[in-house]
């Protein structure tokens, strides 16, 4: 098929005879057709030509393949003063998950559960005890933590007539089952002198700069980091399932402190 092709283009065997009566441009210089002494040349260099531009086509369409980025455009960033990063702005309006929004509702329903303390005791109990949601949600050990540090300090403030509104400021995911909150704490207690209820809120008024009347809140702002992940209800009773029906689980908690509402002099 190559020699074929070859013999077509050189013609071999007219080059090989030696009439030069029969091929008249190579014996006699004619001023209509000077290329015609170069046929040969012509040919060879047709052939380059055909092979450089089928090697350019496969190389321009592997650059286009593998080209990242194939049009450049304006991407507007700002400052994250929350999280302390420089991030992409988005519109006012954009597409979310939502198995994402799913997930924000139910770690906005845990951490209210969790830190929210209310005048009715009982009412107060029956949301962190078994059969509640916040005790579907969370893992055996996060919950035995939780009953050794946590719960007795509440207890004692709800005894002592501390009342507390918790108030989700934002939720995002860092990862697929790593999540973090940003909230904060209201405390109020009317009844209780202030001194005392700094003591109970663990505040120190000897370096404020504007010291709280009584009666005045007291706003804490918090971080939580938590992991989770969704099990599937193994549960015969259908009622206990319905209290945490996509069977989400805390497996890792941790708080972080933001600083409060009271200003303080900086040593």
């Amino acid at each position: 098929m190559i020699s074929d092709l070859f013999y077509t283009l050189f013609k071999y065997k007219e080059k090989a005879q030696k009439d030069a009566l029969g091929y008249y441009p190579e014996k006699v210089h004619v001023r209509a057709f000077p290329e015609r002494r170069f046929l040969w040349t012509s040919r060879f260099l047709v052939v380059i030509s055909c092979l450089s531009i089928c090697f350019s086509m496969i190389l321009s369409s592997i650059l286009c393949i593998l080209l990242p980025m194939k049009k450049t455009g304006v991407v507007p960033l700002q400052i994250d003063y929350e999280r302390y990063q420089v991030t992409r702005m988005y519109p006012s309006e954009v597409k979310v998950y939502a198995g994402d929004l799913t997930v924000e509702s139910l770690v906005s329903d845990y951490i209210t559960a969790r830190y929210t303390i209310e005048d009715d005791y009982d009412k107060y109990k029956n949301k962190l005890s078994d059969g509640s949601f916040f005790y579907s949600a969370s893992s055996e050990e996060i919950y035995h933590a939780f009953e050794l540090t946590e719960e007795p300090y509440f207890d004692l403030l709800q005894r002592k007539g501390v009342r507390r509104q918790v108030k989700i400021n934002r939720i995002y995911p860092v990862s697929m089952d790593f999540w973090q909150v940003r909230f904060s704490t209201i405390d109020t207690a009317p009844d209780l002198p202030l001194e005392e209820f700094m003591e109970l809120m663990k505040v120190n008024l000897d370096s404020a700069i504007n010291p709280p009347k009584q009666g005045d809140p007291l706003v804490t702002n918090w971080i939580a980091t938590l992991r989770m992940k969704f099990r599937v209800h193994r549960e015969e009773n259908k009622d206990k399932a319905l209290i945490n029906p996509f069977g989400m689980s805390i497996t890792s908690y941790n708080l972080s402190y933001m600083g409060n509402n009271i200003k303080t002099q900086r040593h």
